[in-house]
């Protein structure tokens, strides 16, 4: 059941998080002060940033995901994947544990995060018994060394060796994540009252010229980087 369900979640995985998103503009009782929520909060946001960013830009799995279905055609366990097996999964659990705190919003720390903490743990438990199935003993060897989210940090430093890090491949794979978070932030200090109307206007209008900038970039200069 769990699995199955976690299976769900993966298909629909990508819309997962705007629709969280939308539940941040919910009237809600504050947690602290709002210039200390948003400092909070925007610290917590940057370290969900900066682990996804040091997943792509070390060893990425290209492809996590086929035609809505768990996939993965080698298993991968160098990089941030030997610190813990689903960086990229911790570092999105850190966003929108920062996100509810950057709107200082108790009903989603307490209704919706914890919520999708349980979508991500069914999605893990689906990846589990896939990767068990077709990777075997290896997998489970791995499995026994590395925890799912819980980061050994007195790896850190070793995950980083033997690799160049790839800033470009972490701007043409993110660009899209990296709106979303901008754009969101921008619209939370405008309904939090923190920005008026007109910088509010400026910081999108600018987001987004970057944002079509980049996607610019990638489709004429970089359609067919794969690295």
């Amino acid at each position: 059941m769990l699995v199955r369900f976690g299976n769900w979640f993966f298909r629909y995985r990508n819309i997962i998080f705007p629709v969280f998103y939308s539940a941040l503009f919910i009237p809600s009782p504050a947690i602290f002060g709002e210039k200390q929520a948003l400092l909070f909060g925007a610290v917590i946001i940057a370290a969900g940033i900066l682990v996804r960013s040091i997943t792509i830009g070390l060893e990425y799995i290209i492809r996590g995901g086929y035609k809505g279905k768990v996939h993965a055609t080698n298993l991968v366990t160098g990089g941030i994947y030997s610190v813990c097996r689903n960086p990229m999964y911790l570092g999105n659990i850190l966003l929108i544990l920062g996100f509810g705190f950057f709107a200082n919003s108790l009903i989603f720390l307490l209704l919706f995060f914890p919520f999708f903490l349980i979508i991500y743990y069914a999605i893990i438990k689906a990846e589990e018994s896939f990767l068990s199935e077709k990777f075997g003993e290896e997998y489970a060897g791995y499995k026994s060394k590395v925890r799912a989210l819980v980061p050994a940090l007195g790896k850190i430093r070793g995950a980083f060796k033997g690799y160049r890090f790839n800033w470009l491949r972490v701007l043409l794979r993110e660009y899209n994540s990296l709106y979303l978070y901008l754009s969101g932030i921008e619209l939370l200090l405008f309904y939090k009252g923190a920005i008026g109307f007109i910088p509010a206007l400026i910081l999108l209008a600018g987001t987004f010229i970057l944002y079509g900038f980049v996607k610019t970039l990638k489709k004429v200069r970089y359609s067919d980087y794969m690295n």
